[in-house]
């Protein structure tokens, strides 16, 4: 049950316990995922980036602490994560600069080809059907813009017994495979270890 739970926080915190720990635990654990991300991304002045399923809002904090891109918008499945985070943004939100908003990545509330860079950080295997969530994010990306996938490696996720709940799990070719399927082109992998997490993937990929 407590297995059971936990998967069901990771996929979409929520309450007491996923404002004051599962966001709090994944900022934590997600910390060398987000690095990598951002490095990936190779940021500029004139970019305007979306993360969907932005969490703590830990990354997009880091993004526009360091006046990284022009405009960062984040889409969260998490009504509490998205009030949660439009407080700790509220400075840069106010200022025109960022934007949140509550959504999923199936139907993402914005127009198409609004942005240059597209992320997404641990939120692969929740996806309920990848070929619409990645049509969805080719949509609101312009012409050669970018799209950076975070996920951890299918084995060592696989290790932990309460991936069975709610979890679908993918081989770095099957994603490879997906972006490329979705109309993403120039594919591209990079790689971590984290001693916690294990091995982890980013793959990007450009609009055509």
């Amino acid at each position: 049950m407590f297995q059971r739970f936990i998967s069901k926080q990771l996929a979409r915190p929520s309450g007491l316990f996923g404002r004051l720990f599962t966001a709090r635990w994944l900022e934590k654990a997600n910390t060398e995922m987000n690095a990598l991300t951002l490095d990936r991304l190779a940021l500029n002045a004139d970019d305007r980036l979306i993360e969907i399923g932005f969490g703590s809002g830990y990354l997009l904090e880091q993004i526009l602490t360091g006046n990284s891109c022009a405009f960062a918008a984040g889409v969260e499945i998490s009504n509490d994560m998205v009030k949660r985070v439009f407080r700790r943004l509220r400075e840069s939100i106010n200022a025109g600069r960022a934007e949140v908003r509550f959504g999923d990545i199936e139907n993402i509330p914005y127009k198409d080809a609004e942005f240059s860079k597209l992320c997404s950080v641990n939120t692969l295997y929740f996806w309920k059907s990848p070929s619409a969530a990645l049509a969805e994010c080719r949509r609101v990306l312009k012409d050669g813009g970018m799209i950076a996938l975070c996920f951890n490696s299918k084995s060592d996720l696989a290790a932990w017994p309460g991936h069975v709940h709610q979890f679908t799990l993918y081989d770095l070719a099957e994603v490879e495979e997906m972006l490329t399927d979705a109309g993403f082109c120039e594919i591209e992998v990079a790689s971590g270890n984290d001693p916690a997490q294990g091995l982890f993937y980013c793959v990007t990929g450009v609009v055509a």
